[in-house]
């Protein structure tokens, strides 16, 4: 397990100090447990909105979602690597990817931005 904190480089914030590790299922996925949480309500309502869309398969509405959620530009501070599809499972779990999955492969960065 690795330690970390989940951090907007955009704004220069904490949002979550996190303790992770590599899940084999999927090239570059880590599930983890939150250990403190300082999310903005905004981001959260992004992410919680992203796996809705993805959830009720409304694939066509998660351009403009993603658009505003990754312009906080979120990654892994001591990492310095971005996240991507983020998921909170439970109250104190989390998911993601710390590259974008594309139909073009894994990216680094969200393609618009």
């Amino acid at each position: 397990m690795m330690k970390d904190y989940i951090v907007s480089f955009r704004d220069k914030q904490r949002y979550a100090l996190i303790e992770y590790k590599k899940i084999e299922k999927f090239d570059h996925y880590y599930e983890g447990v939150i250990i403190e949480s300082n999310f903005p309500k905004e981001v959260i309502f992004f992410i919680n909105e992203c796996n809705s869309i993805i959830n009720d398969m409304a694939i066509s509405l998660l351009d403009e979602i993603e658009e505003k959620l990754y312009s906080y530009d979120i990654g892994l501070e001591k990492n310095c690597s971005r996240i991507f599809d983020i998921e909170f499972i439970d109250k104190n779990k989390i998911s993601f990817f710390t590259k974008y999955p594309s139909s073009q492969g894994y990216l680094d960065k969200y393609p618009n931005s």
